[in-house]
């Protein structure tokens, strides 16, 4: 597909200067990419090769820069015919950069509104912020994320290049739409799985509240819990006088757990909410493991309590510890 018009002719005489190469790009308006053009082919023009861009605002709102490549050093160690594929290497980086950081963002929102119309505008900003994150998938990590979205300029930067190879002109939203499907379907993934997530999640947040309407309704049948996971993964529970508690609460869901259609955090949420305590204090909070403490905090909210350091944890902690 050709959205533009080649030139025959590699060099062409320009006001007493050689033009090289030149280029039309036209892109949304207010963008970075004047300084962007301005920063950049700093190498090249210490090979006496000039870089210059003009801009042109276009009647539908879009800008148009004339980027042209002028010199002419055929008598040094690189040709003319060099110097222009180096610089269209550089200028393919610099338009890959322009798609990643200027318009990345507009075609999130854009799936976002064409897949997420039942949605309201707080949960289409969620699925943005999930979205993003997707396509950046490692942000606990920086050199993974820096390494994942150099990944992905680079083969937006490889497109462009096959591109420019045979056209003058690139219209930057034409390119995307026509060239870039597999770019697309990555943006459309990413939204779909922040879709699943935040159902997800809603459908957590349901989960929780009316577990914790049984929890306010419910007659307590202990007034503390205790919990504390041994080294085999296994949680103990005993009242405020330190007495165990039945295993009558555990022996209940034990066919369910040998089916292993409930895990032990299940379990454990499950026999709370059947005690319906007043306290829960949580020993080795670490060894518990984040979600099934997430889940209880929510679910039983003022009444948890951490343990900071008693008999019990700190016989734990030698245990575990010895060679």
């Amino acid at each position: 597909m050709n959205f533009g018009l080649t030139y025959n002719k590699l060099t062409l005489r320009v006001g007493g200067r050689y033009m090289i190469y030149d280029l039309r790009i036209t892109t949304a308006s207010g963008t970075a990419f004047p300084e962007m053009i301005s920063q950049r082919f700093k190498w090249i023009r210490e090979q006496g090769y000039s870089v210059s861009m003009l801009s042109k605002q276009l009647e539908d709102g879009r800008e148009a820069y004339d980027i042209q490549l002028r010199g002419n050093h055929d008598n040094q160690i690189f040709r003319n015919e060099d110097i222009v594929y180096i610089f269209k290497h550089q200028l393919s980086e610099l338009i890959a950069e322009h798609i990643l950081l200027e318009w990345e963002s507009t075609l999130v929102k854009k799936e976002i509104r064409k897949s997420g119309r039942g949605l309201s505008g707080e949960e289409q900003r969620t699925v943005y912020d999930k979205a993003v994150q997707f396509l950046n998938r490692c942000n606990e990590n920086e050199s993974l994320n820096l390494l994942m979205n150099y990944g992905r300029k680079n083969k937006i930067a490889h497109r462009v290049l096959d591109y420019i190879h045979d056209n003058k002109l690139l219209v930057v939203e034409g390119f995307i739409n026509f060239c870039l499907q597999d770019y697309l379907t990555e943006i459309r993934f990413a939204v779909e799985l922040a879709m699943e997530e935040l159902k997800n999640e809603k459908e957590y947040n349901d989960f929780v509240t009316l577990l914790r309407y049984f929890v306010d309704t419910q007659v307590p049948k202990i007034q503390e819990v205790n919990i504390m996971m041994d080294e085999n993964g296994v949680f103990n529970m005993w009242d405020g006088k330190g007495i165990k508690i039945e295993d009558n609460y555990m022996s209940y869901y034990l066919d369910d757990m040998l089916l292993n259609e409930i895990n032990f955090d299940d379990v454990l949420i499950s026999i709370l909410i059947t005690i319906s305590t007043r306290r829960i204090i949580l020993h080795n909070v670490a060894e518990l493991g984040n979600e099934p403490v997430e889940t209880i905090k929510r679910v039983f909210k003022d009444k948890i309590r951490m343990c900071s350091g008693c008999e019990r944890c700190r016989k734990h902690l030698n245990k575990n510890t010895q060679p």
